[in-house]
């Protein structure tokens, strides 16, 4: 310890109209308050600290690090940075298709409560999600990935069905 700073053991001990004799400063940059002989060497220390940022620490690289798994992380990473294009998000299209289907099973389930039949209503107009890709062989549509697969098979067949009707 030094001579002219007071521990913290021995503040703690005093009572507080003691500490409070002694001025405390408040630091410009973080804003807390210390005693002013402390205030010097604590403003020092914080004007390195704001000045650098820290890195992120990733839990998964540190797990993985020294194992089989760092490798495959590795190229997984590299992978994905290639192959990932920004996904547009069509979310109002979907929130707003989802209520017409809400306001129809809700106007159906009104007209069999007053006795009504299922054949005197109207025909529901076909749900299309427009995330889906249509196939240039079979007009069938299908979600992104799953029409990666299905073109080049339907591109090989040879005995296709007629395409479906179109509504």
């Amino acid at each position: 310890d030094s001579g002219d700073h007071p521990s913290a053991e021995v503040l703690h001990r005093q009572p507080p109209s003691a500490v409070k004799e002694e001025r405390l400063g408040q630091c410009s940059l973080c804003g807390r308050k210390f005693l002013c002989a402390r205030l010097e060497k604590h403003m020092s220390i914080c004007s390195k600290i704001q000045e650098s940022q820290r890195k992120v620490f990733d839990s998964r690289k540190a797990r993985a690090r020294g194992t089989e798994l760092e490798r495959y992380q590795h190229l997984k990473s590299s992978e994905s940075l290639q192959d990932k294009a920004p996904i547009k998000s069509n979310w109002k299209q979907k929130h707003e298709s989802l209520m017409k289907i809400v306001q129809q099973a809700h106007q159906v389930q009104q007209a069999l409560s007053k006795g009504g039949k299922m054949s005197d209503l109207p025909p529901l107009p076909p749900i299309e999600n427009p995330d889906y890709v249509s196939c240039p062989y079979c007009s069938r549509r299908f979600a992104p990935r799953v029409a990666e697969r299905h073109i080049p098979k339907c591109k090989n067949i040879k005995s296709k069905p007629p395409p479906p009707q179109q509504r």
